[in-house]
């Protein structure tokens, strides 16, 4: 039970930062030739609500009582984790090319693949103490 209480307090903290690092490593701030904002800008909005789900079911997670929903938080944890990923990816939203993006994408993509692993060993423990009832 411990082992899933410290994953939990990982988790939201791996959150809370996935959701402040624009505000410590800001993105670009400029526009295209049209006027409208750069595809990083959009990126972000989507990481944005992607990160502020992933800080609320992490602190759902100090909360929970059965196995069966602390399984269910830690696989929704890791599909998170995994689409903070992929958003920066060319295939999908993209970022521009500016040095500022690239850098906040590098720490982005550390953080989540930090989260999804948080998310993998949270759903280990549940599952491990789910098997042991």
């Amino acid at each position: 039970m411990k082992k899933y209480k410290l994953l939990s307090w990982i988790a939201v903290f791996i959150s809370l930062f996935l959701l402040i690092l624009p505000r410590l490593v800001p993105i670009c701030d400029g526009l295209t030739k049209t006027g409208s904002p750069m595809t990083c800008h959009y990126t972000y909005q989507a990481e944005f609500i992607i990160t502020l789900l992933a800080v609320i079911v992490s602190a759902a997670l100090l909360v929970l009582r059965t196995n069966e929903a602390r399984l269910l938080a830690g696989f929704i944890i890791i599909l998170l984790g995994i689409s903070s990923i992929l958003l920066p990816q060319s295939w999908a939203i993209g970022i521009c090319e500016n040095g500022s993006c690239l850098k906040t994408t590098f720490f982005l993509t550390i953080g989540a693949a930090l989260l999804a692993v948080t998310g993998t060993g949270i759903v280990w423990t549940a599952w491990g103490s789910s098997k042991d009832s």
